[in-house]
């Protein structure tokens, strides 16, 4: 068992090792999210922003599959259940927007990150997911999204078992996280960001109209704003987050295999089982399969520890075994785990939290790959005073969750 992700084969750039200065702009956390308002607050003309990193090895962004889906964590039946149909329609519509920003980027600045979008295939392992299925396909068409309906046979000629119907989805992507961070931060570094790492923020809080910043080991700094892009480590940087309980640390854990001879036929991201089992084909055709908390006592809810859980390796692979057609032997070479952030709301808050100067962009259930490039992009155009979507400032709020 070896805990490095796949994705971390690209080493990350890291940041220096001197000591954090007082400056404009402090963000914390240098995983998708905080390298992502960077490259935001950078494009609105701030200049002066400092990036500060802990352990960035550990980020469950370069812990993930690699997805960028359409849609939030709940299938579009579940949402209109949740929200009502034109809330839920809206949000739909908002994720899509928000995924797309990540293959603008991806164009606008040239990044060779792996980005394809070739769609997303849900599969369902039982008859009533699959009923599911087709009855959020009826309401995606219906409110004027793509969705189609794959019938058993067809999942099975391309390479599943023990399968009942699917949904695809031709806009969804995927890319390499590490690459896509990293060639993100280069750019960045050219324009500007000061980036430390080995920096353990102990707490933040507004004092004289500035954020006093603490930080293990050195003097207190004080910057203008600072920015908490921690995802599930937000609490432990933020009473705010830790009193509201706006976040729930989780454990996501992945395993790897080596590359396999014969060519994965859906290589495009896919998952199973009402999304707690999710995968991909890597570049070099690797099967990379993740999930199946939700078979464990607990649901890996409420740890910090990143060491994979045996039981969990165990019921990925017996997982593939079942669900997969594969004719050769997988071995598994990698095996991972992450820790993600439950939102309350099962959306990202984006926005000031208990102080005007100390902001946050964070809460992404399991979709962070999809969400946190686009709502960094919302929270650049608060911070720079500019108005933001009705839907966002109300549903992204965290000062409306209690």
């Amino acid at each position: 068992t070896m805990s490095k992700p796949y994705w971390l084969e690209v080493p990350l750039i890291e940041g220096s090792k001197d000591k954090v200065k007082d400056g404009e702009i402090l963000i914390v956390g240098s995983g998708l999210a905080g390298v992502s308002t960077a490259y935001w607050l950078q494009q609105k003309g701030f200049t002066d922003l400092t990036l500060v990193d802990h352990q960035a090895s550990e980020a469950a962004s370069f812990r993930n599959c690699g997805h960028i889906l359409y849609g939030t964590v709940e299938s579009m039946l579940a949402m209109v259940a949740l929200h009502g149909q034109d809330v839920a329609k809206d949000l739909w519509q908002l994720s899509i927007d928000i995924c797309h920003e990540v293959r603008d980027t991806v164009k606008r600045e040239n990044l060779s990150v792996d980005y394809k979008q070739d769609g997303y295939l849900v599969i369902a392992v039982e008859e009533s997911e699959n009923q599911e299925i087709l009855r959020s396909i009826e309401l995606l068409n219906r409110y004027g999204f793509q969705s189609d309906y794959v019938e058993k046979k067809e999942l099975e000629k391309k390479g599943f078992r023990e399968v009942f119907g699917g949904r695809f989805e031709a806009g969804s992507a995927q890319a390499h996280p590490t690459k896509f961070r990293n060639d993100l931060l280069k750019i960045c570094l050219d324009r500007g960001l000061k980036y430390f790492s080995k920096v353990k923020v102990l707490a933040m809080d507004e004092n004289n109209s500035k954020v006093e910043i603490r930080i293990d080991g050195q003097a207190t700094v004080r910057y203008e704003a600072a920015v908490i892009a921690a995802n599930a480590y937000s609490p432990l940087l933020s009473d705010f987050f830790a009193k509201h309980r706006l976040v729930e640390p989780f454990r996501g854990q992945i395993i790897c295999s080596k590359p396999l001879k014969k060519k994965l036929p859906v290589a495009y991201p896919h998952s199973f089982d009402h999304g707690y089992e999710y995968a991909i084909g890597t570049e070099d055709n690797r099967l990379m399969l993740g999930g199946w908390r939700n078979n464990t006592p607990g649901g890996e809810t409420g740890t910090y520890d990143i060491t994979p859980n045996p039981m969990v390796e165990k019921g990925l692979a017996e997982f593939a075994a079942k669900h997969y057609a594969i004719d050769e032997e997988i071995i598994w070479e990698y095996s991972w785990s992450g820790i993600m952030a439950a939102s309350k709301t099962g959306f990202p808050f984006i926005g000031p939290i208990d102080s005007q100067r100390i902001f946050t962009v964070s809460g992404f259930t399991g979709h962070g790959f999809s969400w946190a490039h686009g709502s960094a992009k919302y929270l650049a155009k608060i911070m720079a005073g500019e108005p933001i979507p009705e839907l966002v400032a109300r549903q992204f709020n965290p000062r409306l969750v209690r």
